[in-house]
């Protein structure tokens, strides 16, 4: 086993002396390990949240970087015994104690643990790992099925939902006069009322870009538009702590007169912004480069896709509902019958009577 961790050591070291481009430890070299959040081992696997390390990377330069809820601090791989149905899935993987690497540039190959019932390490699976000044990569095998997957962190719980999932953002429909190229002094709309939240800007089921240049005065459709401070993330499942610009200046100049702090998230093929509403009127936040300021959204989804809409189409469903409802039991209850005059004709022998009643009542005596 030493001679294995020498090895991979020493061609580490190799790659590195030759000045080569490839160093797993550079940012852009490495990948991030995706559901690094529910991955703790105080995580309890739900019915709808079951991570599958099946079909991850592998290969000779596939190293993964795990990160923990801030998407900042680096996670270690547990060295802990996990608990079946924790780390977000059914059989965890977790190290023996002491498993990482202590100096830098060091590679060495461990074999992480299933934990199945009582048996704390049915099955194992080869890892490498490599300690790259204040975190670790990770070299990793292929489970055999898609209930397996590795824990990383230790007695670290369920981190907060993703707002790449679909139920855990909104989505804001984006029209031409959010863009850079609406420029009307006359417009000053306003986002005070933004509801704040995590947002996938989207124009007609499109995905668009917050404005990430300075945008001058008057554009997007308001006085002072809202634009994005540096460069939008790149790496997929890592949320960003970001500055948005404000421009303020009534001289003309574009410039960066406030800030406004938001997140960014990248989500492979698409970005979401965690936004708020905007400190004062008329400020707006700009989306999208192409545009005319009247220009309609259209979007054959939306209806869908805002929940105040689903709860008001859904009350007036169960309203009309209910009038039929009424409306039946009222029929059937007979409330509504016409009332019909019938006109009978009294018999020639009941007319007789009558009429000797009468007879009697109007006689003197």
């Amino acid at each position: 086993m030493w001679r294995t961790h020498l090895f991979a050591t020493l061609n580490f070291l190799l790659i590195l002396r030759k000045g080569a481009a490839f160093n797993p430890c550079d940012d852009g070299n490495h990948f991030l390990l995706p559901n690094a959040g529910w991955r703790g081992t105080a995580c309890k696997r739900t019915r709808d949240t079951s991570i599958c390390d099946r079909y991850v990377e592998t290969g000779a330069n596939k190293w993964y970087k795990v990160l923990g809820h801030d998407d900042k601090s680096p996670r270690k791989m547990a060295e802990e015994i996990a608990e079946m149905f924790h780390c977000g899935t059914d059989y965890p993987l977790y190290l023996p104690n002491g498993s990482h690497p202590t100096l830098d540039g060091t590679i060495v190959t461990r074999n992480a643990c299933m934990r199945v019932g009582a048996d704390k390490c049915k099955e194992q699976y080869a890892v490498q790992i490599l300690k790259c000044g204040t975190f670790f990569l990770y070299n990793l095998s292929r489970p055999n099925s898609c209930d397996i997957a590795y824990c990383f962190g230790e007695n670290e719980t369920c981190s907060k939902p993703d707002p790449c999932e679909e139920k855990n953002r909104l989505t804001l429909l984006v029209s031409g006069d959010r863009s850079t190229s609406c420029k009307d002094q006359s417009l000053k709309l306003c986002d005070s009322v933004l509801r704040s939240s995590w947002y996938r800007p989207m124009k007609n089921s499109i995905d668009v870009k917050m404005a990430s240049s300075c945008v001058e005065r008057y554009s997007c459709g308001t006085e002072e538009p809202i634009w994005l401070k540096g460069a939008e993330p790149t790496l997929a499942d890592k949320t960003v702590d970001m500055k948005a610009c404000v421009t303020v200046a009534k001289s003309g100049a574009c410039s960066c007169d406030m800030e406004i702090d938001i997140q960014v998230r990248n989500c492979s093929s698409y970005l979401v912004y965690n936004l708020s509403s905007t400190p004062s009127c008329p400020q707006r936040y700009c989306f999208g480069q192409k545009g005319q300021c009247h220009e309609n959204v259209y979007d054959s989804n939306s209806m869908w896709k805002e929940p105040s809409k689903i709860v008001l189409i859904s009350l007036a469903m169960v309203i009309v509902l209910a009038l039929l409802v009424i409306l039946g039991f009222m029929i059937h209850k007979n409330i509504f019958r016409p009332v019909v005059k019938v006109n009978v004709q009294p018999s020639i022998k009941e007319k007789d009577n009558r009429d000797a009643n009468l007879d009697d009542i109007i006689k003197p005596k």
